[in-house]
């Protein structure tokens, strides 16, 4: 059914197709999906909002060390007692009956 040269043809383009679908992949999830973002804190050193929102927090008690990936500063340790991070009252903030998501890192 296939030879040598029909063979080779079909290859190249299975190798081009897979090459394009890899490079589409990646290309289509390196953004970031941000709509109907209200805050983003990356803790780089801070509780700062980053989404452009001005909902920063304050940190009380609270203390900065390494995230899950070893950067230094960019995650909080909390002592389960009375440490906490206060965000002000903002209209951004107020979920309502609206579908909401929150999303965070602990260990």
């Amino acid at each position: 059914m296939f030879n040598n040269k029909t063979y080779r043809p079909l290859r190249r383009y299975f190798i081009r197709l897979t090459i394009i679908l890899c490079f589409s992949i990646a290309l289509g999830n390196s953004y970031a999906q941000n709509n109907g973002l209200v805050a983003y804190y990356p803790f780089n050193g801070n509780a700062n909002d980053e989404s452009g929102n001005g909902n920063d927090g304050t940190v009380n008690g609270a203390t900065l060390t390494t995230d899950r990936f070893g950067n230094e500063n960019s995650a909080y340790s909390f002592d389960g007692v009375d440490d906490y991070i206060m965000v002000q009252d903002s209209p951004e903030l107020q979920f309502g009956t609206n579908d909401f998501t929150i999303a965070l890192w602990f260990l």
